[in-house]
């Protein structure tokens, strides 16, 4: 019980903190009524949909191959292991010697050996046969020397290789089919006086290795296999701790198999080992323990995927897998992920969890299980809490019916795997015909959550528990590097959000989630960086100073959708450029293609807006009268551009947006996620001024080529455009302002190029007006003289406010 209290305790810290963090960061969710698997309502569907798995005939108890764990001495699924790429196995060629050969009576009275290669010879011991293919082609080879006399069989299309690995250019004698070793018999590699058989087997390749396999069906799944079709007794000498056991005999027991055990059987071939080396390779490991596992037998629980997994992958082709881009990859992956596992341990050997509702006649072993005995431990699971397995007698535990019996029986120890638990959550969730809309997790989850679900679904209903599937990535450092604490590397979210050690900035809530949406989407391995932190910050402030411009022009503003009539050439083309952006972002975050956002946002930013729009308007903005025509659409176009922005980023940036809303004169006495607010309309459409835009920004771009170090204000412009060019532009010779502030010039004059194919020619003078001392513009007719538009505007302002133009 201490172990359960302690791991509850570690539970609900864990729980209070997430939940804590993920409120902070602006994650949505029923905070106040979420499940735990450790809940009692949660625990008691849990056993109700064992039993039916277990009525229905997909839930059984049997010996098998399975990933055990010394280091935590349990059985561990595929979704439990991290693999070492750095691992170090011995890589050994030894040699079993033949004692009969029917096929080719030839080579009776002869020393004949079979050679095998293996990474694992802690197995030897557990060894019970020796497997060829006859499909395969097979040598009899002898070493070089004259006196040598005796004979070796290897796979002929191995030969090569095997040479070149032991260094040693064999003599080929002969070549075989694969059906010579038929009925042959070979004394045991450990226990010599044992005579075990060659077995035929598709295992048995020549991709590598020698195209002779050493079986140990308590350590292979192929091995076991074979094992199970030849109906062997399983040998296992190896212990729950991974030590060798008595049985093993001397000198091996009590010896740890992966170190010492793999030792001690090298050096008890002796002669019979023809190389020795070292293998770095990807090999398992107990994802808690970070220690490796090996393949041993046991009797565990499992379902029966192998006939739940053709069904499995017929619903898995109509879910939607995102990203978009990895989509058909990962259903690959998970298909063929189903297609090779014939079957799912689902009993662990521990303390903490969901235990499985069993109970074992002494003598025979059979387990008990039925619907009584499940609704009397949901009944005292209710009374008694989580604990009541630990905590009750086992004669309480057993329905009435079963109480003169109960001295026959012994309950189960083992728990039920955590991702049974995680994987049956649909059916607590939801009733038989509903589906999520969503399951998000990590791309490591094609071998657990989401391929747990799938099965316990298709199993008990016949239907897939997911519509669609999202895959996020692993962060990794600068380098590319999986973080871990070890190596130093590890950047922890909350020290993104508030700092963390001397010196680290604090980049806030909003960068963060930028950072997550907008750079680690797409990516299954997301880079977390000083660099890309920073970048991230730096695309937030320009959104940032976006919202800030914008509300700060509309102190004064009142929203009339009749301004949209009057909007001037420049302003058409934003709100054409918001609808259509507006548009593509929405259908990237229906996709969840966040990434593009950044994409297609923060250039439209930086270039159409701020250096082109903003600059093109500050005119209007300050310097025309407030109620003036050119000032409102300008205004309009912000007001319009303030909330289209908001709506495009607020998903992402709510903390922005809603602090920004605050600061809009516009604003409702509700926040800005719940109040009303104007959309992108389709009226704002126009391909056409997008042409005309083209033509402007082409003029633009050939008068800064053009102006040397002078500033285009200064500047009087003419330009000749060839033939298309000027007709597109023709219709909007009316908007010469717009054009001018556009370009930023002091005048312009167009006309249609005659006398060359240049598409376009640009002639530049120095203007002869002046700088207007209040416009800036060079539109004065003398030196500290107000320019004729904003002499009106102040001589208008003098007389209606009384107050003195120089002070204006």
């Amino acid at each position: 019980m201490a172990y359960r209290i302690k791991a509850r305790t570690f539970a609900d810290k864990t729980i209070a903190q997430q939940k804590d963090t993920f409120r902070s960061w602006g994650v949505i969710g029923d905070w106040d009524h979420h499940y735990e698997t450790k809940h009692v309502s949660y625990i008691e569907n849990q056993l109700k949909q064992f039993l039916k798995l277990y009525e229905n005939g997909y839930i059984f108890r049997d010996v098998k191959p399975i990933y055990w764990s010394p280091s935590s001495r349990t059985a561990l699924a595929e979704a439990e292991l991290e693999y070492n790429e750095k691992h170090k196995s011995p890589s050994v060629y030894a040699r079993v010697l033949i004692k009969d050969i029917p096929q080719v009576p030839q080579f009776n009275g002869k020393k004949i050996y079979g050679i095998f290669w293996t990474t694992t010879p802690w197995t030897l011991p557990s060894n019970q046969a020796v497997c060829y293919n006859n499909s395969l082609s097979y040598c009899i080879i002898k070493k070089p020397e004259e006196e040598e006399k005796d004979l070796y069989i290897i796979a002929a299309d191995l030969l090569e290789a095997f040479c070149s690995t032991v260094n040693c250019n064999y003599q080929l004698l002969g070549v075989h089919s694969g059906d010579m070793l038929k009925d042959a018999t070979y004394f045991h590699p450990i226990y010599k006086e044992q005579v075990c058989k060659f077995l035929h087997s598709s295992h048995a390749t020549n991709a590598k290795g020698t195209g002779l396999v050493h079986a140990a069906p308590a350590h292979g799944p192929d091995d076991f296999l074979v094992g199970m079709l030849h109906k062997m007794k399983i040998v296992d000498v190896v212990s729950d701790e991974g030590l060798y056991k008595s049985e093993a005999g001397e000198p091996f027991a009590g010896k740890y198999v992966l170190t010492e055990g793999n030792e001690t059987v090298i050096e008890y071939l002796r002669d019979d080992l023809i190389h020795k080396s070292d293998l770095t390779h990807s090999y398992p490991y107990d994802w808690r323990t970070k220690k490796p596992v090996i393949i041993k037998a046991s009797k565990q629980w499992f379902i029966d995927t192998d006939r739940i997994k053709d069904r499995a992958a017929q619903l898995l082709d109509t879910v939607k897998i995102q990203p978009q881009i990895r989509s058909e990859m990962y259903r690959k992956v998970m298909i063929n992920q189903l297609q090779k596992r014939p079957y799912w341990c689902i009993s662990r050997q521990r303390k903490w969890g969901v235990p499985i509702p069993v109970f074992y006649h002494h003598q025979t072993k059979e387990p008990l299980i039925n619907q009584n005995i499940i609704d009397h431990l949901c009944a005292k699971l209710q009374e008694n809490g989580s604990d009541f397995w630990w905590q009750l007698p086992q004669n309480q535990l057993l329905p009435p019916e079963y109480s003169d019996k109960a001295k026959d029986y012994i309950k189960g120890e083992d728990i039920l795997d955590i991702w049974f638990d995680s994987g049956i959550s649909w059916s607590y969730l939801f009733n038989d015909s509903q589906v999520a809309d969503l399951y998000l997790e990590g791309v490591d989850q094609f071998t657990g959550w989401f391929q747990s679900s799938l099965i316990t679904s298709t199993a008990l209903r016949d239907r897939c528990p997911f519509k669609e599937i999202l895959v996020h990535g692993f962060a990794v450092d600068e380098k590319g590097e999986k973080m871990s604490k070890s190596l130093g590397n590890v950047v922890d979210p909350v020290d993104v959000v508030l700092g963390g050690k001397a010196g680290q900035n604090a980049y806030g809530v909003d960068v963060l989630r930028w950072w997550v949406a907008c750079h680690a989407n797409q990516t299954t391995m997301a880079s977390v960086s000083t660099n890309i932190l920073n970048q991230s910050k730096d695309e937030v402030q320009k959104i940032r100073s976006i919202l800030r411009f914008a509300i700060s022009a509309l102190s004064d503003y009142q929203y009339d959708e009749e301004d949209f009539q009057h909007t001037r050439l420049v302003d058409r083309y934003i709100l054409h450029l918001l609808y259509q952006i507006h548009g593509k972002i929405k259908s990237h975050i229906e996709s969840h293609n966040f990434h593009q956002i950044n994409f297609l946002l923060i250039p439209l930013l930086v270039n159409q807006i701020s250096a082109l729009y903003f600059t093109s308007i500050k005119d209007r903005l300050y310097c025309e009268p407030a109620s003036s025509v050119s000032r409102r659409s300008a205004q309009y176009t912000l007001f319009q551009l303030y909330f289209a922005l908001s709506e495009m980023v607020g998903g992402i940036l709510p903390h922005l947006v809603e602090e920004s809303y605050s600061y809009l004169p516009q604003k409702s006495d509700r926040t800005f996620f719940t109040s009303p607010r104007p959309l992108p309309r389709k009226l704002w459409t126009n391909t056409e001024i997008e042409k005309v835009m083209e033509v402007i920004l082409n003029i633009r771009n050939a008068i800064n080529q053009n102006s040397g170090e002078e500033s285009a204000l200064k500047l009087d412009i003419k330009v000749e455009l060839a033939a298309p060019e000027y007709h597109t532009l023709q219709p909007y010779f009316a908007f010469n302002q717009d054009i001018m502030d556009i370009l930023q010039v002091a005048s312009i004059g167009i006309c249609q190029n005659t006398s060359s194919d240049e598409t376009i020619k640009v002639s530049a003078s120095k203007s002869h007006k002046l700088n207007c001392p209040r416009c800036r513009l060079c539109r004065s007719n003398a030196e500290n003289q107000l320019c004729p538009r904003c002499q009106i505007i102040v001589e208008d302002f003098d007389v209606n406010k009384n107050i003195n133009i120089k002070n204006v």
